[in-house]
């Protein structure tokens, strides 16, 4: 009797297990390191998509503000606009009629010296006043159609920023549902561990990281526009706060052919300028490579590199004026790469450019070239 149960048992513990063996389950496996880098690099890019659409908000908040503002400004200036315009109307009609003939007639019927001045100071004021009145309109027209320009340029500013905003939103939303997707095939644990790490990541990135490039990028921006110095006769390092007293020699870095002239400066020599600018500078290492400017260093427990390359472009509506400018292709924090949205914001803080102007005023880039270890750019003279 025990025997049949004890069989009976066993068969329905085998039912169960098959039963349960047939239910599909998800399939969890521990991550590789390649496959956890890749995970972190995930998270890091989803927190910075994040932080973008946030500045986006704040920047379609603000326009809107603006937009406010101008159509405000609009409708003062058009009651102000339509009084200077029935004035003007009164000082045109007048002309347009003779009225302001039959006043200076007057001067023919007057018999004293003194009568004559009294009234033909009495006609300039006339004339100041009509010339004023005009003056005014015109003035008011013109700011009017500067606020419809102010507005119409701040609402396309403000299409953009949507556009922008929901493009990264989809960006996001793809990211999220990757990273989603790929925990849920982490075990549990493991996949606490990996959220842990993703925190511990965009923290410090947030707090170290994202603090440590606007310091550099801000120490090189100040330097690079005081680059023309190093062709100069005194000391390239001169009033600097870092070491060295290394001299810059114009005939090493200036070429002059006619009409024309190649300034050129090596990795190396870019490397002691820089660090004799700021001390900073000792902790990153540039290099010309393959048509790129690479920098890379380490501070305390971080590692940063920068990638870009330079080209030519123009700044100044009214009397453009062509500069070298500096396009960041590459961030990286620790080894992960940082999205395309930090690297925008980073160029729109700080302005890393060449201008050949500050050299001398007459000067003109027409070209600009990296081979390993050297720049060069290429200048005319601007007749």
């Amino acid at each position: 009797m025990r025997m049949r149960l004890l069989q009976q048992a066993v068969m329905i513990l085998l039912c169960l297990v098959l039963c349960l063996s047939a239910i599909p389950c998800p399939q969890t496996y521990a991550a590789t390191a390649e496959e956890l880098k890749q995970l972190l690099q995930k998270g890091l890019t989803v927190y910075e998509v994040d932080q973008e659409l946030a500045r986006i908000a704040r920047e379609e908040q603000e326009l809107q503000q603006q937009i406010s503002k101008t159509e405000q400004d609009i409708q003062t200036q058009q009651a102000l606009s339509a009084e200077t315009r029935r004035h003007a109307a009164k000082v045109l009609r007048a002309y347009y009629m003779g009225d302001r003939d039959s006043l200076w007639m007057l001067l023919f019927t007057i018999h004293s010296f003194q009568d004559a001045l009294v009234t033909f100071d009495y006609l300039q004021m006339i004339v100041r006043n009509d010339h004023d009145t005009l003056q005014k309109h015109l003035r008011n027209q013109q700011q009017l159609e500067a606020l419809q320009t102010t507005l119409q340029t701040s609402k396309s500013s403000l299409q953009q920023a949507k556009a922008r905003y929901l493009t990264q939103r989809e960006q996001l939303l793809t990211l999220q549902q990757q990273l989603d997707n790929e925990l849920a095939k982490q075990p549990a644990a493991a996949s606490m561990g990996i959220l842990q790490q993703m925190t511990q990541l965009t923290v410090q990135w947030q707090d170290k990281g994202l603090p440590l490039f606007r310091t550099y990028f801000q120490a090189l921006a100040q330097a690079m526009k005081q680059l023309p110095e190093i062709i100069s006769d005194s000391n390239s390092g001169g009033n600097s706060n870092g070491a060295g007293n290394g001299k810059a020699n114009p005939s090493n870095h200036l070429i002059m052919n006619g009409f024309q002239y190649t300034f050129q400066i090596t990795d190396e020599e870019l490397n002691t300028f820089l660090r004799n600018k700021n001390s900073l500078f000792r902790n990153l290492t540039f290099q010309f490579k393959d048509a790129a400017v690479i920098a890379a260093g380490r501070q305390d427990d971080m590692e940063v590199s920068i990638k870009g390359h330079y080209e030519l472009a123009t700044k100044g509506e009214e009397k453009p004026k062509t500069y070298i400018r500096f396009r960041m292709d590459q961030l990286l924090f620790n080894g992960f790469e940082l999205p395309r949205t930090t690297i925008d914001q980073m160029e729109k803080e700080f302005d890393l450019g060449i201008y050949p102007q500050m050299l001398a005023s007459f000067l003109q880039v027409t070209d600009v070239q990296i081979i390993d270890g050297k720049l060069s750019i290429y200048l005319k003279l601007a007749l």
